[in-house]
């Protein structure tokens, strides 16, 4: 696990477990884990049922596929950047869905949410962490 993964997931002794929230199918979801082979939990929530509950919604066209997704993807797949044209395939996803980070407190209330803007659009790793470390201390007595 990563160390900025390690450090939400609780790694300075605060409770926390990391889960990713999918909505692939199950063949998309199994190449993936095999290409990336994270560390947590994936679940899968086929019907959006769980995006909606949260208020996540689509973004525009522009919004997706503007000039800051473009600008991120020559940086992760230029010549001498990180990533791999090996991972370029067509989508068989909604990629106009946005995403979000949430902290679900150990009472099970929302304590912290993040609702992406746009494709480029996360909160840092600092912010999560600080939102998790807050939703612990809350619950403890």
């Amino acid at each position: 696990m990563s160390d900025r993964l390690a450090e939400i997931a609780g790694a300075d002794g605060t409770p926390a477990e990391v889960v990713l929230v999918t909505f692939t199918t199950d063949d998309e979801l199994e190449m993936y884990q095999q290409r990336r082979q994270l560390p947590i939990p994936i679940l899968v929530d086929a019907d959006r049922s769980v995006y909606r509950s949260f208020g996540l919604g689509r973004a525009s066209f522009f919004d997706v596929w503007g000039w800051s997704a473009v600008r991120r993807y020559w940086q992760i797949l230029r010549p001498s950047g990180p990533g791999s044209r090996d991972d370029l395939r067509s989508s068989t996803e909604d990629t106009r869905q946005l995403g979000g980070d949430m902290v679900i407190a150990p009472d099970g209330r929302l304590a912290w949410g993040h609702w992406s803007a746009n494709s480029a659009d996360r909160p840092s790793v600092d912010d999560i962490t600080r939102a998790v470390t807050a939703a612990t201390l809350q619950a403890r007595p």
